[in-house]
């Protein structure tokens, strides 16, 4: 008798209360990549290869604590789409406050602002398992571990709104470390790394400027290269993870009622002088990235977008070491049979110089997207 009363009590209790449900989402991305091998001392190989692109599973929710304010939440799960590598990988995940006239607080994991600011300009974002966009070659696309972001409301303009965004890391470790999706910072008290953004959002115009102080990252990276012995080697490069101070600023200017879209990406990146650095990182002086690319959606078929995009970094050392070159060039076409799944093909070129040496790598591939 008292098990049913209670069981009577709890099912009154839960009829009585209003929760929001959950919101169940996320991303599935594969595509066929041709990536032929052609290495400096060994036989050259045709390579095809399935390839898994950003794919991922998220909750998120908001529920209505009185008329301003809101609880927020979200975690996201990073999966592997060709089976290849591990399920599970740490994604965006947070908990936190939402103010109709303050803005948003949360805390957890997050994507730093200035990472967040390549996604209006990066048009082959996650391609060939998010090597051909710009995370292949340049510094500043981290996820952060333990961390405290502030996102303001949007401060209208007559043309626009401005954004600002401001994330504060607490390394709680001995120094940088790579995780399963997630970086750490070093230092122990919250700010010792952080970054910030300023986005000016219009119809027409976006331009935005973010800055990372401290925040890990690939130095002298490889982009799209598949070959088991390169002419330009990772020793010779001087790839590193490092903690990195870096400047991004991005523009896109929206043309022919949003038809035509011209982006621009650049960016400086240098050692910060903190715990945890690869060995090679010391002998790093600077990095240096851009991008420009165009987007045009054909105004007598909408669901047809023509692509490309030419992006580069260049590395220099303190020592006599020469300068490391990246760069990549792509083309694509983009067929949108709904907002939720799209067929998509694209061919791309890396080049990759120091001194004498050079490596290039071609690749073809078609993909499928699907957003649910």
């Amino acid at each position: 008798m008292k098990t049913k009363i209670a069981a009577a009590i709890a099912l009154s209790v839960l009829a009585g209360s209003t929760f929001a449900a959950p919101t169940f989402y996320g991303e599935i991305d594969a595509s066929i990549d041709y990536l032929p091998e052609d290495n400096a001392n060994t036989s050259d190989k045709d390579v095809v290869e399935v390839s898994s692109n950003s794919s991922f599973i998220g909750l998120k929710g908001e529920e209505k604590l009185n008329d301003r304010l809101s609880a927020v939440y979200a975690i996201e799960w990073g999966l592997s789409a060709d089976g290849d590598s591990t399920d599970w990988t740490t994604r965006n995940r947070f908990v936190g406050l939402k103010d109709a006239q303050f803005g948003t607080l949360k805390v957890g994991a997050h994507d730093t602002p200035l990472k967040q600011l390549s996604s209006p300009v990066d048009s082959f974002n996650n391609y060939v398992a998010n090597k051909a966009d710009i995370t292949g070659i340049m510094t500043g696309e981290t996820r952060v571990s333990n961390v405290v972001v502030y996102e303001s409301p949007a401060i209208a303009l007559p043309t626009g709104a401005i954004k600002v965004n401001a994330l504060l890391a607490s390394g709680e470790d001995s120094g940088i470390a790579k995780g399963n999706g997630a970086s750490k910072t070093a230092g122990r008290g919250l700010g010792d790394a952080w970054s910030a953004s300023v986005v000016y959002d219009s119809p027409v115009v976006v331009a935005g400027i973010a800055y990372d102080k401290a925040i890990p990252g690939n130095f002298a990276g490889r982009g799209i290269l598949n070959a088991a012995t390169p002419e330009v080697t990772a020793a010779a490069a001087g790839s590193a993870f490092a903690a990195a101070n870096t400047v991004r600023a991005i523009g896109r200017v929206n043309l022919l009622d949003n038809a035509l879209a011209l982006k621009a990406l650049y960016q400086t990146s240098e050692v910060e002088d903190a715990a945890g650095n690869e060995p090679l990182a010391a002998d790093i002086d600077d990095s240096q990235g851009w991008l420009l690319g165009a987007e045009y959606n054909l105004p007598t078929a909408k669901a047809w977008t023509i692509k490309a995009q030419y992006s580069q970094n260049t590395t220099s050392f303190k020592s006599a070491k020469s300068d490391f070159d990246a760069q990549q060039i792509f083309a694509g076409l983009d067929y949108a049979f709904n907002k939720q799944v799209k067929a998509y093909g694209y061919a791309g070129y890396l080049t990759l110089e120091q001194g004498d040496f050079e490596t290039k790598q071609p690749v073809i591939g078609t993909g499928l997207e699907y957003k649910f």
